[in-house]
């Protein structure tokens, strides 16, 4: 049955039920008291409140038991916590026509959606809120094998910390925007502190109609994604998905297990934010974990954002740009791959030090179906530290650039370097053999020097000698090459530069 039919449905049950009303529970006057609604419908004529300033109420909606309300207030007071509800069995339904607050002001409230249970936000423009006030903390939502389905925004800690989701067993929860953490005044974010959301399981689901925030403007708030659960977000008023923004500092998301997936448009890690991360197949023995995006910025407008990509992690990306007026910003591959139509590393930056570095395991792809994609080093560096990189187009133009290669393998259809530049440009496996191909300068003779690494790695910067010569090049620019036998092998470590005599 499709969202609009069930909406329908439900709507028609509650004003019937208002036209014929059945058992309406009265309000909560004490503390420790708990109200059932078993397998009957039964409405409140306007916001409902468990525990307004009371302890320990409990709502029960089960065996197919329907309830619906205005707006409701779990905890509504900061005198007014660890009040419950449960809505639990096929068929039973707690509806609610304006917003929901879980923690409007008190601590430690709690909903859990079991067995078939539901929960519906009939209003897109109202706020379904886990955590509202600077006192409202350790606040939780449990959706196992059920679903709660709201046409606005789900903010899991508008303010206070520690407030929490957990989406498990098959349970679904469909929202608008999806925020965690908390201050930001605004509906739809999550961004109080030290919050979290988990989605895990096959046919776990968190379904977001526009942006998911990770960090509004708090700090310490996490995503955790596992077991095949999978987590959709699309843009909206915030122009994109993102890992801290406005100054939210160290905020993360894991993606991790085969299935698990963010599936997005626009992803930002790190906006205006420092020190966010992603880990995508980064969980221990934990393998597989795959995020998809159109377009991704690690660091835009902010420094030290990263990424990690380990155990067969995967994350396709259109177009992903790796520092954008930011610095420090990194993507390490160290058993998983990029796959990218377009690769910027440091598109404008005050300092060199963005990088992309592919590790033992790791994979940069950077192709597509005309073979004109294009990685382009900028602002920082790019290193092949092992692993494979295969690009359609490798650009290094620009001073503030530099590739590194200790090792892996190299497959490039077309380099671009510029001509003044006096620099190895590549060194390629060639079965056991290396070639090294580098930029001339004018001058008496150009050598390729060479020297040996110890069983540590370290060589001594005394210790390099020619091993090939060309003598009197007349320009700049030029390109040669040279096949270094035998130099492929593990063991011992070269390392190579280049000299000008003039």
């Amino acid at each position: 049955m499709r969202k609009a039919q069930r909406a329908f449905l439900i709507a028609g049950i509650f004003i019937a039920s208002l036209l014929y009303p059945q058992l309406a529970r009265a309000q909560y006057t004490a503390d420790f008291q708990t109200n059932v609604i078993s397998g009957v419908t039964s409405n409140w004529s306007g916001d409902y409140y468990v525990g307004n300033t009371n302890f320990a109420d409990v709502l029960i909606i089960q065996s197919a038991g329907l309830f619906g309300d205005i707006a409701a207030f779990v905890g509504n007071t900061s005198a007014s916590s660890n009040n419950s509800v449960l809505v639990t069995d096929p068929g039973s339904v707690w509806s609610n026509h304006a917003s929901l607050f879980f923690g409007a002001a008190g601590p430690g409230n709690s909903l859990v959606i079991s067995n078939g249970g539901r929960v519906i936000g009939f209003s897109p423009s109202e706020a379904f809120i886990v955590g509202d006030s600077s006192s409202s903390s350790n606040n939780s939502v449990l959706v196992t094998g059920s679903v709660w389905s709201n046409a606005g925004d789900i903010t899991i800690g508008l303010y206070g910390v520690s407030n929490s989701m957990m989406i498990v067993n098959g349970g679904q929860v469909y929202s608008n925007h999806g925020l965690l953490s908390s201050g930001c005044g605004q509906s739809g974010c999550i961004d109080t502190g030290y919050c979290s959301v988990v989605v895990s399981d096959l046919g776990s689901t968190w379904s977001n109609a526009a942006d998911l925030i990770v960090g509004l403007t708090g700090s310490g708030n996490s995503l955790v994604i596992s077991n095949g659960g999978t987590v959709f977000s699309a843009d909206g008023i915030w122009g994109g998905s993102c890992i801290g923004r406005n100054g939210a500092n160290s905020n993360s998301v894991l993606v991790a297990g085969t299935g698990s997936l963010w599936s997005n448009i626009t992803l930002y890690v790190g906006h205006s934010g420092a020190w966010n991360s992603l880990s995508i197949g980064s969980n221990g023995n934990v393998f597989g974990g795959t995020v998809i995006s159109r377009t991704g910025v690690v660091g835009n407008f902010s420094n030290s954002n990263t990424v990690q990509i380990a155990n067969r992690g995967i994350w396709r990306c259109d177009s992903l740009t790796v520092g954008n007026l930011g610095s420090s910003n990194s993507v390490v591959i160290t058993d998983g791959s990029i796959q990218s139509t377009n690769l910027l590393i440091g598109a404008a930056s005050t300092t060199c030090d963005n990088t992309v570095e592919s590790g033992p395991s790791g994979f940069v792809i950077v192709t597509n179906a005309t073979h004109n994609a294009v990685l382009e080093v900028r602002h920082g560096t790019l290193i092949l530290n092992g692993g494979l990189l295969r690009v359609d187009s490798l650009v290094i133009t620009n001073p503030c650039a530099q590739f590194i290669d200790t090792g892996g393998l190299l497959f490039v259809s077309n380099m671009v370097v510029d001509p003044n530049l006096f620099r190895i440009t590549s060194i390629t496996h060639q079965s056991n053999d290396l070639l090294v191909t580098w930029m001339m300068g004018p001058g008496a003779s150009n050598a390729l020097q060479v020297t040996a690494g110890d069983a540590s790695g370290n060589y001594n910067t005394n210790g390099f000698t020619d091993i090939f010569v060309v003598t009197n090049n007349p320009s700049l620019g030029t390109v040669t090459n040279y096949l270094d036998v035998g130099a492929g092998t593990n063991y011992p470590s070269r390392y190579y530069r280049i000299r000008l005599v003039p």
